[in-house]
């Protein structure tokens, strides 16, 4: 058993640093700049490891933005007694730093010029949007029709992504937490929980 969750890690940090070289280098040079090769030599593994994890550089890329970041941890106990809405609100504040904010706008406009890594980071999108919906859904289980749960979440995530790919102006926080910026995002982003309220209840 530890050794079998040893090979998990494994497997997953190899993941983890081949997406993540894969990402850096299309933000250095632009995606059309570089090959698979360029992606092994920086991230230290051989063409046939990355042919285990990814199909091509366009899926390692997006697959920078891991679900891993965005899945509720065991310290979230305090979110018992609180409605769905509110505790995605909560989950939502605490999962999308400023780091993980900047990284989503980084490759939603690396797909702007780039359209063959839209279909991929569209599909990282709806895993992160699916895990949240089943998380949310067993922990709120019958009390709510299943049907809630998809309008919630999608309803949620239908806010959030017109800013990240620059349909609407609402900048995206900065590193200073009293920052312009900031307030902005986060009034935006209270207006929006406040309306969701208002029709879910």
């Amino acid at each position: 058993m530890v050794e079998e969750n040893l090979r998990l890690k494994k497997k997953k940090a190899t993941r983890r640093e081949l997406s993540e070289a894969a990402f850096q280098l299309a933000v250095e040079r632009g995606i059309d700049n570089f090959v698979v090769e360029d992606i092994v030599n920086k991230a230290g593994y051989s063409r046939r490891t990355f042919a285990n994890y990814f199909s091509c550089k366009e899926e390692a890329i997006a697959s920078s933005l891991t679900i891993e970041d965005y899945q509720r941890r065991d310290e979230d106990r305090e979110l018992e007694g609180l409605s769905p809405l509110s505790t995605i609100e909560l989950l939502i504040e605490r999962s999308f730093t400023i780091e993980k904010l900047k990284r989503l706008h980084q490759l939603f406009s690396l797909s702007r010029s780039h359209p063959p890594l839209k279909l991929y980071v569209t599909g990282v999108i709806k895993e992160i949007q699916d895990d949240a919906r089943k998380q949310t859904s067993e922990d709120y289980g019958s009390e709510y029709p299943d049907a809630y749960y998809h309008l919630l979440i999608g309803a949620v995530f239908g806010a959030i992504m017109p800013i990240l790919d620059g349909s609407i102006n609402v900048p995206l926080p900065a590193g200073e937490s009293e920052s312009k910026h900031n307030r902005e995002f986060s009034e935006y982003m209270k207006t929006v929980f406040s309306k969701l309220r208002e029709g879910f209840h």
